[in-house]
């Protein structure tokens, strides 16, 4: 990306989660990368979300970003607001400022802070980190493996940071123990600009439809319960002859038979709902039915023990 492409707002703005150290023992090296990680961010026109630290990488890309006049949202737990203040310990002065925003969240751990990090994001940008920059990754990336979310995610590996995580995705890929390519978990670049334009591109592209995770809808999920034969048996010699006929349908291609009763009350309502000739034939019918397909499989169990 050029200096000219950096300074101009991006096409489509991004809501951008980042993640980072917060310590305050941070390299330079990594620190002068987050400054300029939040500075693009702003110039470009994208929302800049993350932890809301006042140190490490954390504080370097919010100020960069305020620097650039840009919209920063920060994430901090409850247990860091100050007693009797409406300030929060920890967090960076630039959310001080009216255009910025910050978002309390709550809880006996960090679980919905991580989540109202990447609420709504677009992309993720991991900046060089310790432990809780790796738990978040990690889970990110575990996500978008099982296909949980499609968010895009790229790790800035400064100073080759991040080269052993390469390693260890490329080695798991080669001894066949993920369900994806290591490019399709996460990406690798070098530096903010490159991590940035691979982004837009990336999102830019019909093929990579992503959806921001921020869509709560409840999915109908079939839970398809296999019952003991005994209880199978059981229920099958209980009801009206259709319904034992279903049921042993069941019972030897050992699915659920939705709707078992449809037919009886189809017979019903041709018959009138009175025991008439047709309701009579068809009671007939399942009984004989239902007895043979009984037989049957005795039958075959007998010869399957004789052999």
């Amino acid at each position: 990306m050029t200096t000219a492409e950096a300074n101009q707002t991006a096409a489509t703005p991004l809501r951008i989660c980042c993640y980072g150290s917060s310590s305050p023992r941070t390299p330079e090296k990594y620190t002068n990368a987050a400054y300029q990680l939040g500075n693009l961010l702003a110039h470009r026109g994208h929302t800049c979300v993350n932890g809301a630290g006042s140190s490490g990488c954390m504080a370097a890309m919010n100020l960069g970003a305020n620097d650039g006049n840009g919209h920063i949202v920060g994430v901090i737990h409850e247990a860091f607001v100050v007693d009797g203040s409406d300030w929060f310990e920890g967090a960076h002065s630039v959310f001080k400022e009216e255009r910025n925003e910050i978002i309390v969240t709550r809880g006996n751990d960090l679980q919905e802070r991580k989540r109202m990090l990447v609420e709504g994001a677009d992309a993720l940008v991991v900046l060089p980190g310790g432990p809780g920059t790796w738990d978040e990754l990690w889970e990110m990336a575990c996500a978008r493996h099982v296909g949980f979310h499609s968010m895009p995610i790229v790790c800035i590996n400064v100073d080759g940071y991040y080269e052993t995580f390469k390693a260890i995705l490329q080695r798991a890929h080669e001894d066949e123990l993920l369900y994806k390519h290591p490019r399709d978990i996460v990406h690798f670049e070098e530096t903010p600009e490159a991590a940035i334009k691979w982004i837009e591109a990336y999102l830019a592209d019909p093929i990579n439809k992503h959806d921001p995770i921020n869509k709560h809808v409840k999915q109908p999920i079939l839970i398809k319960r296999r019952a003991s034969m005994l209880k199978r048996l059981q229920s099958n010699l209980s009801g009206s002859s259709l319904t034992v006929w279903g049921r042993m349908t069941s019972f030897f291609e050992d699915d659920m038979v939705e709707n078992n009763n449809a037919a009886v009350s189809e017979l019903h309502d041709v018959d009138g709902g009175g025991g008439g000739a047709w309701h009579n034939t068809y009671l007939n019918l399942g009984v004989f039915s239902a007895g043979l397909s009984l037989g049957l499989l005795i039958a075959s169990r007998i010869s399957l023990k004789s052999n």
